[in-house]
């Protein structure tokens, strides 16, 4: 996202507040780091994503528009509920899922008219182009139980790869015709995943447990991936694509079509709108 502001044209100071937490190094001593930062980067607008447990007094650092943008499922995280209180006095929130909008009704109604539905997208960078794909189908994410329990009816098809990050995990992607994507728990059944993203830019045929049918027709992804609603159906779709290289080669274009508009550029441009409003009061 920082990469995208500053391909529009926008200057970003960078601050890992998540690395210096892991250090240990003390609320006190970070909090004067984001002064320091205040008085001479002088931004204009702050974003905060993710803020694991992050104090709300962070917000009162800054004289301008803070905005916070979670981007974890607020039922299965509550490690930023002290930046959702009133104390924090944010100016916007940016919320994962639309599940997410509801927790804000019902546990912070004083964010209610302050807060949108800010979905996931793909990098740019990332794009893929026509590589030798010598893989059917991949599984490359983080395997749960509520995971294993779908990935055992179709393993002997579906070739699972865990711990290979950065490059080698697009290398995988970028040699697979297929991703198969399956939500990590039942809280995250309303998500759709960076992964799924990443692998249409990376140029495969997404095959995804059933999605937020909202979600999907906001990014207008209903034609770019193929939702299946069980482990048997998925098995079912698998094997017939297995037999059909014609629609493969069909998903794969209206994969990387989509993802023409849901790149993160395309999220900037959201946000920057959003921005300038609350800049201007």
């Amino acid at each position: 996202m920082a990469n995208a502001f500053e391909r529009a044209g926008h200057t970003v100071g960078r601050f890992d507040y998540r690395a210096r937490r892991k250090k240990f190094k003390p609320w006190f001593l970070i909090r004067h780091e984001l002064f320091g930062i205040a008085d001479t980067f002088k931004p204009d607008v702050v974003l905060i994503q993710r803020a694991e447990k992050m104090p709300s007094s962070i917000s009162k650092i800054f004289n301008v528009p803070v905005v916070f943008w979670s981007t974890e499922p607020l039922i299965r995280r509550r490690d930023v509920d002290r930046l959702l209180s009133k104390n924090a006095q944010l100016d916007w929130v940016y919320l994962h899922t639309y599940t997410c909008q509801s927790v804000i009704e019902s546990e912070f109604p004083h964010l209610s008219s302050r807060s949108s539905v800010m979905h996931n997208a793909g990098a740019l960078e990332n794009h893929s182009g026509d590589e030798k794909r010598t893989r059917f189908a991949i599984f490359n994410r983080n395997v749960s139980p509520r995971r294993k329990a779908w990935l055992d009816e179709v393993g002997d098809i579906v070739d699972v790869v865990s711990g290979r990050y950065g490059n080698p995990y697009f290398d995988d992607l970028r040699t697979s015709q297929i991703a198969v994507n399956i939500h990590y728990a039942d809280e995250s059944v309303d998500d759709f995943e960076t992964g799924i993203f990443e692998a249409l830019a990376s140029g495969c045929v997404v095959v995804t447990e059933s999605l937020n049918p909202r979600t999907v027709a906001d990014m207008g992804m209903e034609d770019a991936v193929i939702q299946v609603a069980s482990p048997a159906q998925m098995r079912e779709t698998l094997l017939a694509l297995q037999n059909d290289p014609e629609r493969i080669a069909a998903y794969q274009r209206s994969g990387q079509e989509a993802m023409v508009h849901n790149r993160w550029d395309a999220r900037a441009e959201q946000m920057l709108a959003k921005f300038s409003s609350l800049i201007a009061g």
